[in-house]
């Protein structure tokens, strides 16, 4: 069963959940560059769209808040921001490293297929009462 949704209710203050994520953490040894593929349920996300007008016309930009309770995880994260990816659901499909080529191919059709994010800034929330210690990430 996929994340299970809502508030978590504790020592009287809430963190609210609505989504399931995929996140690909990348990890680099020497030359060689791959993704860690890493499922998380009950996290919040939230689309934030933002919009510029400049003389050629409206520029729209879209980026994500995504809030990952530690509750939701069972170790924390070390996050690689500007290189991290995030695809909104659960999904299977790993990134081949294999070679550069496949690297390339592989994330090339996992952007057409779930138009995965890029963790911009991380910000660890990692105080006050554990339920409601958290990562905020900017994803755009």
């Amino acid at each position: 069963v996929a994340g299970t949704y809502g508030a978590v209710l504790s020592g009287g203050e809430l963190m609210f959940t609505n989504a399931d994520v995929t996140l690909y953490l990348y990890q680099k040894s020497g030359k060689n560059v791959s993704y860690l593929r890493k499922p998380i349920e009950a996290v919040y996300w939230e689309d934030v769209r933002q919009s510029t007008f400049l003389k050629t016309g409206q520029r729209d930009a879209v980026s994500v808040l995504l809030v990952i309770p530690l509750e939701s995880l069972t170790e924390p994260i070390a996050f690689s921001q500007g290189k991290d990816l995030v695809v909104k659901g659960i999904i299977e499909d790993e990134i081949d490293s294999s070679s550069q080529e496949m690297l390339s191919r592989s994330l090339t059709a996992m952007k057409e297929k779930y138009h995965y994010l890029t963790v911009t800034t991380v910000d660890e929330r990692l105080y006050g009462s554990e339920s409601v210690q958290h990562y905020e990430l900017s994803c755009k």
